[in-house]
């Protein structure tokens, strides 16, 4: 969360990176898996209501300021349909990816 933070702040490592010109790829974005545990119906609702909470962490990595690349590995073809629609949805905004940090934090 903190270079999600930073990046918001027009700080931190990904906006040196996007700064230089640089593309910033961020990879494992689920965290090897363990971030949809983590992400209940509810918060990936918050986030965009119809994903699925593994969407919605790709979603909200994808639309981090800086990142132009997510990459992703799934485990079948349904896996990589899932990816690919969360990142073809529209970008969050700063203002909502603020709100999501917000609720992370205080949770």
């Amino acid at each position: 969360m903190t270079p999600i933070v930073q990046a918001l702040h027009g700080r931190g490592p990904l906006a040196a990176a996007a700064g230089a010109g640089l593309r910033v790829m961020a990879s494992a974005p689920l965290h090897g898996g363990e971030l949809p545990g983590m992400v209940g119906q509810e918060l990936a609702d918050f986030i965009r209501p119809g994903l699925t909470p593994a969407q919605a962490c790709v979603l909200a990595v994808a639309s981090c300021p800086g990142v132009t690349d997510v990459l992703i590995a799934a485990s079948s073809a349904p896996h990589w349909r899932e990816a690919a629609d969360a990142v073809a949805q529209p970008s969050l905004t700063a203002a909502k990816l603020r709100e999501i940090t917000g609720v992370l934090a205080s949770a």
